[in-house]
């Protein structure tokens, strides 16, 4: 929430703050969305071009990442599910196995395999409308991969509740019923922001999470580097042990969630 200030001087300042922040594209991240994102994930905020979606108080639901990051890796997850509650939400589906319900049924049911294909298709024609918007051109080394497991299972409930956020009803039908059977924790017309995270203090500045230092490898190069880890945690090599972590799934993120500077 942006803060009261006494003087009219300052009301003037905010009240002027709002009304540039009206005037611009809603997509357009501003400082405030940064800094609401970097609290939600718990790290700074890397590589947001847009906001997906949002709350209807204006916080953000889904940043949107650019095809390409700031380093020059592909990334092919455009939506990036980051409101605390709503990924802790989806987390449960994700627990309850309704991913694996869902691919079975994409198996027997040729008008829901056939919707999700088109899911596909319109997720990537979005992240190439997103690239062209960001300048980041054409990205070949994704074309054709969307994320999520489309188009013919489910990898990510959280990669398709982000995209029917940023998409809007009708365009993923995984992601709708996802949204749908969430409601018990969350709905579109409420909002849940109050004490979702923290909002004392500096927003994160630094990322302490261990999948930095892995982010962009090749799965060649991933799995090099786990055997490496297997080798040096064998009992009699001097390793740390087996309570050594591993990478971490995404920024600080639960297991299953999404958000930016993570594939999928």
């Amino acid at each position: 929430m942006y803060a009261r200030v006494a003087s009219q001087e300052g009301t003037s300042v905010t009240q002027q703050h709002h009304q540039d922040e009206k005037d611009q594209d809603p997509r357009t991240p501003s400082e405030r969305d940064l800094d609401v994102l970097s609290r939600q994930l718990g790290r700074p905020v890397r590589d947001v071009v847009e906001i997906g979606a949002r709350c209807v108080c204006g916080n953000a639901l889904v940043a949107t990442t650019a095809p390409r990051l700031s380093n020059g890796i592909p990334f092919p997850t455009t939506y990036y599910l980051t409101h605390p509650v709503i990924t802790s939400a989806v987390s449960r589906l994700e627990a309850d196995g309704v991913m694996t319900e869902m691919s079975e049924r994409l198996t027997s049911d040729g008008d829901l395999a056939g919707r999700y294909r088109a899911a596909h298709q319109a997720y990537l024609a979005a992240r190439e409308a997103v690239g062209e918007r960001a300048g980041t051109g054409a990205v070949p080394e994704i074309e054709g991969v969307s994320a999520g497991g489309m188009p013919t299972r489910v990898k990510c409930l959280h990669v398709l509740v982000g995209h029917s956020l940023a998409a809007g009803p009708g365009v993923n039908p995984l992601g709708d019923e996802a949204i749908a059977r969430i409601a018990p924790w969350w709905t579109r017309e409420v909002c849940y922001c109050e004490g979702a995270w923290d909002t004392s203090g500096q927003a994160p500045d630094a990322d302490l999470s261990r999948h930095t230092r892995t982010q962009g490898l090749s799965p060649e190069e991933l799995e090099a580097k786990r055997a490496a880890r297997r080798r040096e945690s064998t009992p009699g090599t001097g390793g740390p042990g087996n309570d050594e972590p591993t990478d971490q799934p995404g920024p600080t993120e639960p297991s299953g969630s999404t958000g930016p500077s993570k594939e999928k």
